[in-house]
């Protein structure tokens, strides 16, 4: 299995395996280059739009407020972080926190 990491930099290796190596190494430079000015654009333009989070993240979030709300906690040790959380879905549950 692969990572992110690792498909998104045979990507931009691609058609590359027969150049020499000095090409090879300007070609990775300029392609991670481009691609790094390409995410500073779309980030710049997402905070002038005024948007705190971006899209994906601001769904996220959505979904977890949403999915948080048949749940309280009760704190019955700050120290070793211990609560006592409810929930309509299980009956309770003890869970140390840290």
């Amino acid at each position: 299995m692969t990572t992110n990491l690792s498909e998104s930099f045979n990507h931009v290796l691609k058609n590359a395996r027969v150049m020499p190596i000095s090409t090879l190494v300007q070609l990775t430079f300029y392609r991670c280059n481009g691609y790094w000015v390409k995410q500073r654009c779309e980030a710049s333009d997402v905070i002038q739009s005024g948007v705190i989070w971006p899209p994906t993240i601001q769904l996220e979030l959505i979904m977890s407020r949403d999915r948080l709300r048949d749940y309280t906690a009760m704190l019955f040790n700050s120290e070793e972080h211990v609560f006592h959380v409810n929930t309509s879905i299980k009956l309770s549950v003890m869970k140390e926190v840290r």
